[in-house]
């Protein structure tokens, strides 16, 4: 997973032939940010994942190598991240197949703890765990972090 994102991003990066530098003032990270997440030193946040797709027109599941459809989407200059969508879905989705918190913890790998996290909105998942759950629910990174019905 780290090394697809990786050289997607950088792909991504060269072919609108803007700098890390250019890339970090537009979307509000740090340089330091956008090198650690080309490196694979870092895996973005959820909502950088939103932004990324957003700036590069892509859709998430593209950003996360989920599809390798880069179809340009309409360019949406909006950076502000709501991430009420995504906690909704993931508890409907979660209820839909009648499955426990611990059950989706251990069908994914991931922490019950940081479910029930993000399923209050109290943190943000990561790149991986948007991955693990898009899988697991049989969607779209799109429609799990509300970028699509």
């Amino acid at each position: 997973m780290k090394e697809k994102f990786t050289s997607n991003i950088r792909k991504l990066r060269k072919e609108f032939n803007v700098s890390q530098p250019q890339l970090a003032k537009e979307i509000r990270y740090s340089k330091n940010t956008i090198s650690l997440w080309e490196i694979g030193a870092r895996i973005p946040c959820a909502d950088a994942i939103i932004i990324l797709s957003r700036y590069f027109q892509v859709s998430t599941d593209y950003i996360l190598k989920m599809t390798d459809d880069n179809t340009m989407l309409h360019r949406i200059d909006d950076f502000e991240v709501d991430m009420s969508t995504f906690v909704k879905r993931l508890k409907e989705l979660r209820l839909k197949k009648k499955i426990s918190q611990d059950t989706l913890s251990n069908k994914t790998g991931l922490s019950q703890s940081a479910i029930g996290n993000w399923e209050i909105g109290k943190s943000i998942p990561t790149a991986t765990a948007i991955v693990a759950l898009a899988r697991f629910f049989e969607v779209t990174s799109d429609y799990l972090l509300g970028e699509s019905d």
